[in-house]
This record gives C-alpha cells, structure tokens and sequence, in this order.
C-alpha cells in the first residue's frame, strides 16, 4: 500500500543520500593525497627559465654570485594558513634579480597547517628578487 506520494518522498530521500555519498567520496578523495608543487632545477651562469608547476623563474645571464658556476635547487609551492607559498631551498643572493611570475592557479592545493587540501585561485602575478628563499602569492 504506497501512495504515489510516499513513492516520491523515498525518491528524494533517496537522491539526496545519493549526491551526499558521491560529495563525500569526493572530499575524501581530494584529502587522500596532497597537492604540491615541487621541482629541481639546476642554473649556471648562462641563466635561463625553469617552471615549477604554476611558477615560471627566469634567470638572467651572470646572475650567480662570483665564483659559482651552477647552483641545483630545490621549489615547493604549498598552502600554510591558507597562504600560498614557493619555498626555494638552498637560500642564495643573486648579483641581478631574478624574475618569478606566478601564471595564475585555480585548484586545489596541500594547506601544511590545516592537513588538507584548500580551493584556492591565484590571479597572474610577477616580482623580482635578488635573494631565495620564501615568497607569498596575492589571493
């Protein structure tokens, strides 16, 4: 004995366990592995453009310090209090900036303090640095 309006109430109850079940698995999903950043690059003196996921870093000609001729390092881009961040390891002073230009982001992405990935989206944005080491991105 279902009346047609009980078979719509089941229905609807129904859908929505249904999306609910789907946007958890999602959440989940997302929280599994942490979206970060990273890459290794190597810059001599010659200079040149490397790119860490969303972050293009360009190196003028002569631009080490005296005496060195090529330096590996290591870029991790990573949310922190709901911050984004590009961390160069090691530090180093440059003789001429060095040009980072942020190609715009939207996305998820690994925020340390929290434990879990946040939505955020970055507009395009640049600056110049004569030094490496931690920079923060204009949200």
């Amino acid at each position: 004995m279902s009346s047609p309006k009980l078979k719509k109430i089941s229905l609807a109850v129904f859908v929505l366990m249904l999306c609910w079940t789907i946007a958890t698995s999602v959440v989940i999903a997302e929280n599994e592995n942490p979206v970060l950043f990273n890459g290794s690059f190597t810059v001599t003196n010659e200079g040149g453009k490397f790119q860490v996921g969303f972050v293009e870093i360009d190196f003028k000609k002569n631009s080490l310090p005296d005496g060195i001729d090529s330096i590996t390092f290591n870029a991790q881009i990573y949310a922190e209090n709901g911050n984004i961040y590009i961390d160069f390891s090691p530090d180093a002073q440059f003789k001429k900036d060095v040009h980072l230009r942020c190609l715009g982001y939207e996305g998820y992405i690994y925020d340390r303090s929290a434990g879990i990935n946040i939505f955020v989206k970055l507009k395009k944005q640049q600056l110049k640095t004569d030094h490496f080491s931690r920079f923060i991105w204009a949200r």
